[in-house]
């Protein structure tokens, strides 16, 4: 998936994140998160609530009518033959995955 590398800012591949809390459990994955969202916030936004730390998240909400809407025009897309199945995806994200693993496995023999 070539887009979702081509917008990654990190200079990580993003398995290098997966493999790094895979083991986690759930209270560890939680606590990651709250660390990471606290870290984001400036100090004069420590007294924000949630609804205002999620104001300016690049995601809005939508009622339950739209999204069904979004469900319905997807299920004729794909009817469409213009989807592609779980198992494509699936695909797509391991290529994917291992193309990232071959980058960090070259990056990490030139460094030695």
């Amino acid at each position: 998936m070539a887009t979702t590398t081509a917008r990654r800012r990190s200079t990580h591949p993003m398995s290098y994140y997966r493999n790094m809390v895979k083991d986690m459990d759930d209270s560890q994955k939680l606590e990651l998160v709250s660390f990471i969202i606290d870290s984001m916030r400036s100090t004069k936004a420590d007294d924000l609530t949630m609804e205002e730390v999620l104001e300016g998240y690049p995601y809005k909400r939508y009622t339950k009518a739209e999204l069904n809407a979004m469900l319905d025009e997807a299920e004729r897309d794909f009817e469409a033959g213009l989807g592609i199945d779980d198992d494509e995806v699936w695909k797509e994200d391991e290529e994917e995955f291992e193309r990232e693993l071959a980058e960090e496995q070259k990056l990490q023999m030139e460094a030695v």
